[in-house]
């Protein structure tokens, strides 16, 4: 058993302490907005520091949760986050691979002419017309279609490709094998750190996407969560408004509301992390170190 001589102590000691104080520094406003969104009336209109709330109230999410705008949104969220991260990893997947391979026609130009892309584009109006001559405004594919691929993204799994040992693909070819198979049977399997981490990555991306909403999606119900939220944090929705101008019990504040939507919109892609944790430090390290 390893011994620590008392520097060592008094380091892992300072350490320790360094950490769990960055811990709650973190922590600490995720802490404010879910306590926010259970304060009852009498509580919120205080001003001051709460750190535990003496009663808790749930109206805020019961009012959240029977709005019918906010529900909608909610499913437009998944449905555009699921659909675009299964679309973006196979577009990025699809990539990367056959630029690891030495024989590819034009590899080098190819790379370059992606790599381009990181630091030029065509500008936001050359994009909305892009998008508007392909029938893609008011529709939910705006969302999921144009962003295909990130060449970021694409650069890490590239790298991840490249540390697969060539022996495998060369072993599937003598019994036969194809470049699809090969791809499918052994290289995406063998890629789900990787492919885990950067499904995170764009699930939550995809998720508090609002920007392309705003410019593209004018009928609300076609709305994600992130774009309602905006909406409500933002441009002061009226209704919430008058639900909180009333200096009555009856009636709740509105920025208990809003805490409500803020939590109610973090919870969902907060509860996809543990599902891949045990993939994500793995495929990090893996995907930016060539060996």
């Amino acid at each position: 058993m390893k011994s620590y001589s008392l520097s060592g102590k008094i380091f892992d000691g300072l350490n320790a302490l360094f950490l769990i104080f960055m811990a709650l520094i973190t922590l600490y406003p995720f802490w404010h907005v879910l306590v926010g969104s259970v304060l009852p009336y009498e509580e919120s209109i205080q001003s001051g520091f709460h750190l535990f709330p003496k009663k808790m109230s749930f109206e805020a999410f019961e009012y959240v949760f029977s709005k019918s705008t906010i529900m909608q949104s909610l499913f437009v969220s998944v449905f555009v986050t699921v659909a675009g991260t299964v679309y973006q990893l196979f577009i990025t997947a699809i990539t990367a691979y056959p630029l690891i391979k030495q024989d590819l026609p034009g590899r080098s130009a190819i790379f370059l002419f992606i790599i381009f892309t990181m630091f030029f584009g065509g500008g936001l109006i050359p994009y909305y017309l892009l998008i508007k001559n392909l029938g893609m405004v008011n529709s939910l594919s705006v969302m999921i279609i144009p962003a295909a691929i990130s060449t970021y993204n694409m650069i890490v799994l590239k790298t991840f490709f490249q540390n697969i040992p060539v022996e495998l693909e060369e072993s599937a070819k003598i019994d036969g094998a194809g470049y699809m198979k090969i791809f499918f049977r052994i290289i995406l399997p063998l890629s789900i750190p990787a492919l885990a981490t950067i499904g995170l990555f764009i699930a939550v991306g995809q998720w508090n996407n609002w920007y392309t909403p705003m410019l593209f999606l004018n009928d609300k119900e076609l709305w994600p969560l992130a774009m309602v939220l905006r909406d409500i944090l933002i441009n002061n929705n009226m209704e919430l408004t008058r639900a909180g101008s009333f200096i009555s019990e009856e009636f709740m504040l509105a920025d208990t509301i809003k805490n409500a939507v803020v939590v109610v919109s973090v919870v969902p892609i907060i509860l996809v992390y543990p599902f891949i944790q045990k993939h994500f430090v793995k495929g990090v390290m893996i995907g930016s170190i060539k060996s």
